[in-house]
């Protein structure tokens, strides 16, 4: 074949050749953006939690029998779905320490209902874990406890026009230096939605 014909059909390929059409042009510009965005999110997601055991070397170290044996008091704010502050309260607790068991009675005031009473139980089961009982838990709260850092979870009975309805509580709490001071932060959920929050410092009296 001579040098003519091979660069006429060459050509005549490449006049053939279909150029990509917006919609895939489009296509392939979101996949080669969303590749490495859908990436970066995974790993900052991986990377931005921080679990328990990172806070072995906290200090100071949390003792909820420490804490909460007496007395101590706490204010705070209650949250709607949305962030909003919508409500404030306040507790008094006592707490006693007997026979490997922490009891805490605690009495709670929130500006738009009735003062409530509630009575829990903790206990250790290992150098970092706890399980607790109480009048306003379902079955069994499960916690862990590193350096300044205590969490639990567990099923909030909350009493509605007459019934007992159950919502998911994840509580958060961090001991400020100085050891008498408290923040906790707590999460409640329902069907795995958030539909309240509440941010609360305790202070210890004794």
């Amino acid at each position: 074949m001579s040098a003519l014909k091979i660069k006429l059909l060459f050509f005549t390929k490449l006049l053939h050749l279909k150029s990509p059409s917006p919609a895939q042009l489009k296509k392939s510009t979101m996949k080669h953006i969303c590749t490495p965005l859908l990436l970066a999110l995974v790993l900052l997601a991986s990377c931005s939690t921080l679990k328990p055991k990172d806070f072995s070397s906290t200090e100071p170290v949390l003792d909820p029998i420490k804490f909460f044996g007496g007395h101590t008091h706490s204010t705070g704010v209650l949250e709607s779905h949305s962030g909003k502050p919508s409500e404030r309260i306040t507790t008094k607790t006592s707490g006693t320490y007997a026979n490997g068991i922490l009891t805490i009675d605690q009495d709670l005031y929130a500006e738009k209902e009735k003062p409530n009473h509630r009575t829990f139980t903790l206990k250790f089961t290992d150098a970092h874990h706890v399980e607790g009982t109480g009048s306003f838990i379902g079955g069994t709260a499960r916690g862990e406890l590193y350096g300044n850092y205590f969490t639990w979870r567990f099923r909030l009975q909350v009493a509605s026009k007459g019934l007992v309805r159950h919502v998911n509580m994840t509580q958060y709490m961090y001991l400020m230096p100085g050891g008498k001071t408290l923040i906790i932060r707590s999460i409640v959920r329902k069907f795995g939605i958030i539909v309240k929050e509440i941010t609360e410092q305790f202070n210890k009296e004794d």
